[in-house]
């Protein structure tokens, strides 16, 4: 897109958004009549759809553009939308091929309204879809995106190739992907947008297609949330052909339009890409779902670290009892048993003391002793992999469920019963000790409950507290010591550099040391900020959804994106911290869209980022913060001291909070990149830990980067990263060729501050900062 239209359309979006805020779709399609918009009629269509009002007509830019590149090389003389909503697909495949006849059908006179007013020429039809599709003689290219979930009253009949009729019922939305589809000429093609239930739903016309001489030559997922907020559902765009397929081509859309161009490529050449995301050939008939494909994956790396094959759980039962209603139920007593909650994620128990749900919400198996402890096999569902299992095998609609015969085939991984012990004796072993420390801790407190609550009792707990320290020998302080530097070096080099900074300062300088302690803090409040706004705004609906509410928090916490401070960071980790753990707490599609914003399939990074321990750490030490700057008197020696170790309190508290997040994911840029064989082969340099020059690999991935750019990925696998706002800046410093650190600051009138905590020959940087600009005032737009 060149730049001159570029501005056109960001200042008709800015039309839209002043107009929208009062008019109605159709009063807006009027008024749009007498303004002049040099812009493309499907992009006008797409900037109106993303409108509050309007999103239910939602279709995100990315599938807009994978359509455009899937019909790129065809010629056609009817192309037909048979749910065209605003019309966003059929004006673009009009704008892309130029076919003689183009038609947009809707049940909406309103949006039919909608679609006039754009200013293209498209033959719009308002009426039932499926009885405007039975007047057309034959369709070249069918595309839409279909309603989800709209159940249909009647039936559709259709005749297949031996002359047989067929009473179809389904979905409004599938029996029109069909009745186009059967319109298509023998060289045509039906791109539709269907909910995954298309593919394993009993009564889907999906079953009809060999029947009618249709096959699907492609099915392309779209990212989680693609329709968010409207909708959390699994999603896929299908290509039909007129003809029978017995190989069908599966691939992840992204929001990357290099990965997506990549799979086109792949498809169109008929090869395999060097990931799953990058597209794989199955059979139609067996296929559910990338998600079974990716538990396959899963499976076998299970395999090499448990180094045992998967085991159903009823090779491993001697009994499976559901639990009952009935308020006088009581599961039989039996040794070596678990339970398994059949709703919700509730933990696997091996005690019917532990259950948190009612037992009709459990079922009970009875493990074979000679096979596994139950213990173990508890510990395995509850893992994130074990959780996975679970949750794929539930069925149902509105709250899926596990029954008997799914809960038979449940697979589970036990190595012998020697690991399986040794296992479960060094876990008890650890319990042991984490008891010890929490006594300690106690005596602790109560030392500082009886200093203050009798200053007169002094001098004895001055006693105990000596006597307590020693027998805390000097070896153990040490390891405790060396452990937290050990710890420094597994977090992002933002934040590490700030604590080895920290520790570099003279240890009796507590002045010093407890301000650059105040500095790695908010530098941390804003990092995972940056994270967290970075992961939603990568899906651009949900974004949007939670845009007023975010600027309603912000104003009542009296901050803001534009002067930001300690408050601002704390505030959007509060807020975007419980959205995701909604999201984590979810059902099947919540996780799954939290996973593909995060671009963490092991959810382990959203998990750390939103618990409330996070939180609580971030609140407590901005209130110190501004508790002691608002404190005008010199800070003495003691204060100094006292307030460092308080800090160091909260920084062993946040070292619990986010464990060993950091250590499975990693802060990247881009060295030089190239594509091989469908996949992306990047060298990437590792931003992690206080030294540098950092370390350099090479990693394949399904996504290119961008070399200006900072990315989150997952240590291990070669799916996508997650694309930081750039309101972090790390790269050679101006100075010297150290390595520095900058954090946005504020907006001011020649451009952006950002401020370094750990360099001290350049502390601050102001200048234009375009990029970093212009998040900000993405994200402070309403």
């Amino acid at each position: 897109m060149d730049e001159k239209l570029e501005r056109e359309i960001h200042k008709a979006a800015d039309t839209l958004r002043t107009l929208g805020r009062s008019l109605t779709p159709v009063a807006l399609a009027k008024a749009l009549r007498g303004i002049d918009l040099p812009i493309p009629a499907s992009t006008l269509a797409l900037l109106i759809s993303t409108l509050p009002h309007s999103r239910i007509n939602f279709i995100p830019q990315f599938l807009v553009d994978v359509i455009r590149e899937l019909v790129r090389d065809k010629t056609a003389r009817v192309v037909c939308d048979p749910w065209a909503r605003f019309g966003v697909v059929v004006a673009a495949i009009q704008e892309t091929i130029s076919p003689e006849v183009a038609l947009a059908f809707t049940p909406s006179v309103d949006d039919a309204a909608v679609g006039h007013a754009i200013g293209n020429t498209v033959q719009w039809q308002v009426g039932e879809p499926i009885q405007l599709l039975a007047a057309l003689s034959e369709i070249n290219i069918a595309c839409s995106v279909l309603p989800f979930g709209l159940r249909s009253q009647r039936p559709l009949t259709l005749t297949d190739t031996g002359g047989n009729t067929h009473d179809l019922r389904d979905d409004v939305g599938n029996l029109i992907l069909i009745a186009a589809s059967n319109k298509l000429a023998v060289d045509g093609v039906g791109i539709f947008v269907v909910p995954q239930s298309f593919f394993f739903s009993q009564h889907s016309v999906f079953r009809k297609f060999d029947a009618l001489g249709l096959g699907i030559e492609a099915a392309l997922e779209l990212p989680s949330g693609a329709f968010a907020p409207l909708t959390n559902i699994s999603t896929y765009l299908v290509v039909v052909r007129k003809r029978l397929l017995s190989k069908m081509f599966v691939a992840q859309l992204s929001s990357d339009s290099n990965t997506n161009l990549q799979i086109i490529t792949n498809l169109q050449e008929g090869v395999e890409g060097g990931t799953l995301e990058l597209g794989r050939f199955v059979d139609p008939l067996s296929f559910f779902g990338l998600d079974l494909l990716r538990m396959v994956e899963r499976f076998k790396q299970a395999r090499d670290h448990f180094g045992v094959p998967a085991t159903p759980l009823e090779k491993l039962a001697t009994a499976i009892n559901l639990g009952r209603s009935n308020e006088e139920f009581k599961f039989p007593q039996q040794e070596n048993a678990i339970f398994i909650p059949i709703i919700g994620r509730s933990d696997v128990v091996d005690s019917v003391d532990e259950l948190t749900l009612k037992p009709q919400k459990y079922a009970q198996v009875v493990i074979e002793p000679s096979r596994s402890n139950a213990r173990f096999v508890a510990r395995f569902f509850n893992s994130e992999l074990g959780k996975e299992i679970r949750e794929l095998n539930k069925t149902g609609g509105v709250i899926p469920k596990l029954n008997k015969q799914k809960l038979q085939k449940l697979q589970v991984f036990v190595p012998d019963l020697q690991t399986q012990r040794t296992i479960i004796e060094i876990e008890t072993r650890i319990a042991t000790e984490h008891n010890t420390l929490l006594g300690l801790q106690n005596d602790i407190a109560e030392l500082r409950r009886d200093l203050w609550a009798n200053p007169r009792s002094a001098s004895k707990v001055d006693q105990r507290l000596i006597s307590l320290s020693n027998r805390l020998s000097g070896s153990l302080k040490q390891h405790a010591v060396e452990r937290l530097d050990q710890w420094f070096e597994t977090l992002p080099f933002p934040l590490a550099s700030i604590l080895r900074a920290w520790q570099a300062t003279p240890n009796q300088d507590f002045y010093l040391k407890h301000l650059r302690l105040l500095d790695f803090f908010e530098a941390t409040a804003e990092f995972h900020s940056v994270i967290l706004l970075s992961a939603f705004k990568s899906n651009e609906g949900l974004f949007e959804s939670h845009r007023q509410k975010l600027t309603d928090a912000l104003k009542n916490g009296k901050v803001s994106f534009q002067q930001a401070s300690f408050g601002t960071w704390k505030v959007v980790v509060e807020y975007f911290g419980k959205q995701t753990r909604q999201l984590l707490s979810g059902d099947t599609a919540a996780r799954a869209l939290c996973a593909n914003i995060f671009s963490d399939p092991s959810l382990a990074l959203p998990d750390a980022l939103s618990r409330k321990e996070l939180s609580g750490v971030l609140s407590t030490t901005n209130k110190m913060r501004n508790d002691w700057k608002g404190h005008g008197s010199v800070v003495g020696d003691e204060d100094a001291r006292l307030r460092n170790e308080q800090l160091v309190g909260e920084l062993q508290k946040l070292r619990e909070a986010i464990a060993d997040t950091w250590t499975e994911t990693q802060l990247i840029h881009l060295v030089r990149g190239d594509l091989h064989r469908g996949l992306w082969v990047n060298e990437i340099a590792l931003l992690m830990g206080s030294n540098s020059p950092f370390l350099t690999e090479t990693r394949s991935m399904s996504m290119p980067l961008e070399k200006d750019d900072l990315y989150l990925a997952p240590r291990e696998g070669a799916g996508q990263a997650l694309r930081l706002l750039p309101l972090v800046q790390v790269g050679p410093s101006p100075q010297s060729a150290r390595n520095a650190c900058y954090f946005f600051s504020r907006l001011e009138r020649d451009g952006a501050k950002f401020v370094s905590y750990h360099f001290t020959d350049k502390p601050e940087l102001t200048g234009q900062f375009g990029e970093a600009t212009a998040a900000i005032k993405f994200l402070t737009e309403i």
